[in-house]
């Protein structure tokens, strides 16, 4: 029984790269080969030689650096630090080299080039990113990872939380949780029951497409 216990987190973090990493992939490849239509109000009217419609591509739409794509940055971010930390876990295990705490994960997956160095902060499992600030945590009894993504601003959108394996979810997809509010959030303490994280005002989102895609601000 513990062998099989052990094979759902390798599972889990498969399931959830396949639906975090190459989903985008697949999108960003339909986007290049079919653009959306676009309407150019400019009309000329004489030679067809002259059209100024022929003589350039159609504009494409970018962005603009609000909390949308603020949002869907962090959600990347925050989604490949729990899926590096948990493949990390789980090797180490595997290899009889279980880690002792999130600091020896963050180094350990630092060291693998799996998330920029300049995240790196003084502070044991914690972050630094452009928008927020990520809180690894790890409970080594039972090899779960949970990461916490808090905004620097409310533009940067709601507080974000992901936990691997995800053993309460029953029901639906992969999922992660967010705040419903972007001032004055509650964070829930590591591992906390589902029910007390909804309590503290958090709520239940499953990964779409959207959400993965690669929004680019507006240079």
């Amino acid at each position: 029984m513990r062998e099989r216990g052990k094979i759902w987190p390798i599972i889990c973090v498969v399931a959830v790269a396949l639906l975090v990493l190459v989903l985008p992939l697949v999108i960003r490849h339909r986007q290049t080969n079919g653009r959306m239509a676009t309407v150019d109000a400019e009309v000329s009217i004489g030679d067809a030689s002259s059209d100024p419609i022929s003589n350039h591509d159609p504009p494409t739409y970018r962005w603009p650096d609000s909390e949308v794509p603020r949002t869907a940055e962090r959600l990347r971010d925050v989604t490949a630090v729990a899926i590096s930390a948990s493949t990390y876990v789980v090797e180490g295990a595997m290899l009889g080299r279980t880690p002792h705490d999130a600091g020896e994960i963050v180094a350990g997956i630092a060291k693998r080039q799996l998330i920029p160095l300049e995240w790196l902060t003084t502070q044991s499992g914690v972050l630094q990113t452009t928008h927020g600030t990520l809180h690894l945590r790890y409970s080594p009894n039972d090899l779960r990872v949970e990461v916490v993504s808090a905004p620097s601003d409310r533009s940067d959108g709601p507080a974000m939380l992901i936990r691997i394996p995800d053993n309460e979810n029953t029901t639906v997809g992969s999922r992660y949780f967010e705040s419903m509010q972007l001032d004055g959030i509650t964070y829930p303490v590591p591992f906390a029951p589902i029910p007390e994280i909804i309590r503290a005002g958090w709520r239940e989102r499953a990964f779409t497409q959207f959400q993965c895609a690669n929004p680019k601000p507006n240079s």
